[in-house]
């Protein structure tokens, strides 16, 4: 024991060399690990980095990375739902991966809920009462009127094809057996449209969904938190939610469905075209909620079914009516532009009139934007070539699934907006007098008034879908369409920015004759940080070297060509026909946030062109009136504002972009007319006015030229002039011929083409079908050509007052000129 206390005593003393008080000629003990001398020095330590953490700099945290709030509900049409789903404190900008939701549920359970979390949490997921409606609609009163009326007229056409006297009796039996059929094929109509969702069915491609997309998909399937939140406040409404998706891919049917059903929300049912219903794909579709629509309801006896539109409107209204979620992608098909298109407006017509005939009380539209760094259907360039879509088969789609599962697509978004009450909209919209007055005249293209009351006829021209009931007035019509394209134009807001979207903007309208890694990665930094500041959310995060090279690798090969090594090494976009339309596909997502720019950029270079010499200054008001003109050439092409603003309100707002961004600078400004201005556009906004009634026209602005502002103004003229170029040569064909209108699209593209390939043009992404069609719309909206059908094919024939050459001639300047020559856009 003695031995023992003396080391211990000594150790404290003296370390090795102290005095022990162990006896002479005892054998020392293994001497053991110090346990005391180590907590010494590690309070020794913790305490001198405890002083110089005081004395050194305050290092703060890592901070969560802060998004702007976008998706919010329209401040000027939806205010009260702007304010009662929104949470500021959600409003942080953070983004979930709900593909994680069931690895955080289930970390903390069991061994067997730890390594199968996916099938926990599939198999834990809620279950909804979904009622089968088919019974309803086989006694709703306009489907049965529906198969009268057409028993009625088939008896009559039967009779007319008879010869000689039918007595009452024949008549009778007559009508009788043939309503019977009618009734049969009414049933038939009504089973291949409804939905036969299944809780069971839904849980296992719930499960499905976590494998394949964690394949196809290595970044994940993310969503905005404030954006889950909202939908979770909204649902305590007891509200119908009508979700409104923009439409890039086939799998967007899938992801809406996935993310709400993942996050605990009722999944809805889904308007899928007839195109999907194929063998055992389409059950699945069936089973998930799709059920099936016609592509087309107008335009053939089969698609001009007065049954087949009656059915699928009863079996929307009961569905709403049964308190069931809805979706249906209201650009109709996938946009094959990478742009938002106009509404079709035909479901949302159905809607609207379930909400004014009482049967729902109000519903809730949630736009959605979803965008891929890759898009999964591939590119639609086969079909911007002019060839004929393919239909989906068994065969085609299993070779889809299996090339896009070995291939990766990097990030998904899903991002839903704040959900907007109809009721809300409706009330807003009655107040807007120009939705009170429509334009029943076409308008008259060389009168020089085509900006004026753009808004007006924009709406009129494009209100005419197939599900309109036959009594409903033009207003309606109009209000249908004026609701449809603010949630195209707010989902299109929303969108998030990959990067690819921003790379391919860049390549394309900054560096088109290529550049080092380095300057592109200076632009793409630059062109980011832009965007961001104007609000929008950037789908990317992470080290600039680090994005661009995923963004290439995303792209591939075949858009994005690196020549060398390093930061000096040589990076170009493929510029052949088929890379530039994809590229512009990626890039078209950012083009629609510069349209507005754009516009005046190209106006603003078509009057320093077409003046007799280099001007140094532009007035207000011919720089507004050039600009309205090619809003009106583009206005199927880009959708520039909501409908509660006016077009050139939104040009103003341009202007002020570019004095702000140095393209343009003020002078000789009257500051009377100056708050004569302010004060009017401060009345429309509280008045409901349409038009700014005055313009300062006495204001100029000086154009600047220095090496930056030629640069910017370059760019934005790049971001529409391939769109110019294929309007350019449409109008050409037509200047010269007529006949059908896939002979003359045919024409088009092999004259692009040809000056593509003579270098008398350089831009491949405007040999596209697309565009030439939207071309031959406007014209026909201009009553310049009208289209009519001859032996089941659409043909196009120049109007009787546009026959003389020379009058047409003078319409198709109005587009000439906005594809000038200029010194700016030489490579």
């Amino acid at each position: 024991m003695l031995e023992v206390v003396g080391e211990r005593v000594g150790g404290w003393c003296g370390g090795r060399d102290s005095v022990t008080l162990r006896p002479a000629g005892v054998r020392p003990r293994r001497k053991h690990n110090d346990v005391f001398a180590k907590l010494d020095a590690e309070n020794t330590i913790r305490a001198s980095a405890l002083f110089r953490a005081k004395d050194g700099p305050v290092v703060p945290p890592p901070q969560p990375i802060m998004r702007p709030p976008v998706g919010l509900a329209c401040a000027k049409c939806a205010p009260l739902s702007r304010e009662s789903w929104h949470d500021p404190q959600f409003e942080t900008g953070a983004v979930i991966n709900v593909m994680n939701i069931g690895r955080q549920t289930f970390a903390n359970g069991g061994v067997v809920s730890r390594y199968l979390c996916d099938l926990s949490q599939c198999a834990n997921l809620l279950s909804y009462d979904y009622k089968d409606v088919v019974p309803k609609v086989l006694k709703d009163d306009s489907f049965q009127s529906a198969i009268e009326e057409t028993a009625k007229k088939e008896a009559a056409q039967a009779l007319k094809a008879k010869s000689g006297d039918v007595d009452g009796s024949e008549y009778e039996n007559l009508y009788q057996s043939i309503k019977k059929r009618v009734e049969a094929r009414a049933r038939n109509i009504l089973q291949n449209i409804s939905s036969t969702m299944s809780n069971g069915v839904l849980k296992f491609v719930a499960w499905v969904c976590h494998k394949a997309i964690r394949r196809l998909a290595k970044g994940g399937c993310s969503t905005r938190l404030a954006c889950v939140e909202r939908l979770r406040r909204a649902k305590a409404a007891g509200l119908p939610l009508i979700f409104v998706p923009l439409h890039r891919s086939h799998l967007d049917y899938i992801l809406v469905t996935f993310a709400l059903y993942l996050t605990g929300l009722r999944p809805p049912l889904v308007a899928a075209g007839d195109n999907m219903s194929i063998p055992f794909f389409g059950w699945f579709l069936r089973g998930c909620g799709a059920f099936y629509i016609r592509r087309r309801v107008d335009g053939s006896d089969k698609h001009g079914d007065p049954v087949y539109k009656a059915a699928l409107r009863s079996y929307i209204l009961h569905s709403l009516a049964d308190k069931n979620n809805l979706e249906f992608f209201i650009e109709g098909g996938r946009t094959r532009t990478g742009k938002p298109q106009p509404p079709k407006a035909g479901i949302l017509s159905v809607i609207l009139d379930a909400y004014l005939d009482g049967t729902i009380d109000d519903a809730l539209l949630v736009p959605v934007a979803l965008n891929y760094d890759k898009l999964v259907d591939g590119n639609f360039v086969r079909e911007q070539l002019g060839m004929p879509k393919q239909m989906e088969t068994f065969w085609s789609a299993l070779r889809g699934i299996w090339r896009t599962l070995n291939t990766d697509h990097g990030l998904v978004r899903v991002d839903f907006n704040q959900p907007i009450s109809l009721k809300e909209m409706v009330q807003s919209f009655q107040k807007y007098n120009y939705l009170r007055t429509p334009i029943e005249a076409p308008i008259s293209p060389n009168n020089n008034t085509l900006g004026v009351n753009l808004d007006q006829r924009i709406l009129y021209n494009t209100s005419h879908s197939s599900l309109f009931g036959a009594d409903v007035s033009a207003e309606q019509k109009i209000m249908v369409e004026a609701i449809g394209r603010h949630l195209v134009y707010d989902a299109s807001q929303a969108s998030a920015l990959m990067c690819t979207n921003v790379l391919a903007y860049v390549l394309l309208t900054e560096h088109r004759g290529g550049c080092t890694l380095q300057q592109l990665h200076g632009s793409f930094a630059a062109r980011g940080a832009h965007l961001a500041a104007c609000g929008r959310d950037l789908g990317y995060t992470g080290d600039t070297a680090a994005v661009v090279r995923h963004a290439m690798e995303m792209l591939g090969r075949g858009l994005v060509r690196r020549e060398g090594s390093g930061l000096a090494g040589r990076v170009h976009p493929q510029l052949s026909v088929a890379a530039s339309l994809e590229l512009s596909y990626y890039s078209s997502t950012v083009g629609v946030h510069y349209a507005t720019t754009a516009i005046l950029a190209t106006a603003l270079e078509c009057i320093i062109r077409e003046s007799p010499f280099e001007p140094t200054e532009v007035r207000h008001s011919e720089l507004v009136d050039t600009a309205l003109q090619l809003s009106e050439i583009l206005a199927l092409e880009l959708v520039l504002c909501a409908p509660c603003r006016s077009v050139e309100e939104c040009l103003l707002d341009g202007i002020d972009t570019m004095v702000s961004d140095g393209l343009l600078a003020k002078e000789n400004v009257n500051m009377g007319l100056q708050e004569q201005q302010w004060s009017r556009r401060f009345a429309q906004r509280l008045e409901e006015d349409d038009v700014l009634e005055s313009r300062p026209y006495d204001a100029k602005y000086k154009i600047i030229n220095d090496a930056h502002t030629l640069t910017e103004r370059r760019r934005l003229l790049l971001t529409i002039r391939p769109l110019l170029e294929a309007y350019s040569a449409t109008c050409r064909v037509l200047a010269s011929n007529t006949g059908s209108q896939r002979s003359l699209v045919t024409q088009t593209l092999d004259s692009l083409t040809g000056d593509y390939t003579q270098r008398l043009m350089p831009y491949g992404e405007a040999v596209s079908t697309d565009a030439i069609r939207n071309c031959h719309r406007m014209l026909r909206q201009w009553n310049v050509i009208e289209m009519y059908d001859e032996d089941n094919t659409r043909k196009i024939r120049h109007s009787p007052q546009f026959e003389d050459e020379n009058n047409l001639l003078d319409v198709f300047h109005n587009i000439y000129k906005f594809n000038m020559k200029t010194p700016l856009l030489d490579f």
